[in-house]
């Protein structure tokens, strides 16, 4: 059980959003909540030296100090019971985001960048997925549904896919909500015109018994419902083809301080970029 959720707050409507998701995922964990704001530090250029105004830093702190003290009294009207404690920082988010945070807390982030695709992860939420030592949760601006009814998880048999799917089942459960695993498996190209249509029937069967060794090890473990889903796609598409307005999406890491040693190789950075459900990015341990 997570002790503490980290969330950053800046003001931005994206943010409130991920303050308010954090709450209520705080308030049912039973944990504290820790509300992050970071600031940049003035500086004025004087004697050929680049000078920080004290005066004009210690009017930002406050004006800081009184946003987060405004934004805790909104919590406490809805959580009344929730334990929040507020920090107001000049240093980097992406850096006090995971600064003092354990394998088994919580960062929740929020996404405000959008191109004519989709979303694009900003650059303070792709540090902290890379470099978190415990699972984040990016929040896409504008997402639909205050409730979450179903938990969708990737896997594919490996570690990191089974540490997700324990995060994924131990959330549903919390919910509560179903828990749909989804595996995703295609028959390379290359041996389109060279394999019988027998060999690619084995690949799918073996797909399938992977599949369904997971949703075994989930229904054994879990209270909530289970389903399983085989999708001949790439893991990004068939993940993003998964997902609706009322989802949660889980996939795992293997860090290494990069998107590109991910669960999926990239798709973890595709799914971010273009998902628009919250998605949980759970580390291996």
């Amino acid at each position: 059980m997570a002790k503490q959720i980290n969330v950053g707050f800046n003001g931005s409507a994206s943010s409130f959003e991920a303050v308010r998701w954090a709450a209520e995922e705080a308030g049912r964990r039973g944990t504290c909540l820790r509300v992050i704001s970071c600031f940049s530090t003035p500086v004025i250029a004087g004697g050929g030296f680049i000078l920080t105004s004290e005066e004009a830093y210690m009017s930002i702190l406050d004006d800081t100090h009184g946003r987060l003290l405004r934004l805790q009294a909104l919590i406490a009207q809805s959580h009344p019971d929730l334990e929040v404690t507020t920090v107001a920082s000049s240093d980097a988010p992406s850096s006090v985001l995971i600064d003092h945070v354990a394998a088994d807390d919580l960062v929740v982030v929020g996404s405000t960048t959008h191109h004519v695709a989709g979303r694009v992860l900003g650059s303070t939420a792709r540090h902290v997925v890379r470099h978190s030592p415990c699972p984040v949760v990016v929040l896409p601006w504008m997402n639909g549904s205050a409730t979450t009814e179903r938990i969708v998880v990737g896997v594919d048999g490996s570690p990191a896919s089974r540490r997700a799917l324990q995060w994924a089942g131990d959330e549903a459960d919390r919910h509560p909500a179903e828990l749909v695993v989804v595996h995703a498996w295609m028959y390379p190209d290359a041996y389109s015109f060279t394999e019988s249509s027998q060999a690619r029937d084995m690949a799918r069967v073996d797909a399938a018994c992977l599949l369904d060794r997971e949703v075994v090890i989930a229904r054994d473990q879990f209270a909530c419902e289970v389903s399983g889903e085989l999708i001949d796609s790439s893991p990004s598409a068939a993940l993003l083809a998964t997902v609706r307005d009322g989802d949660l999406l889980v996939v795992g890491s293997n860090g290494h301080g990069s998107v590109h040693s991910t669960l999926f190789g990239s798709t973890v950075s595709t799914l971010l970029d273009q998902c628009t459900v919250p998605t949980v990015v759970v580390r291996t341990a």
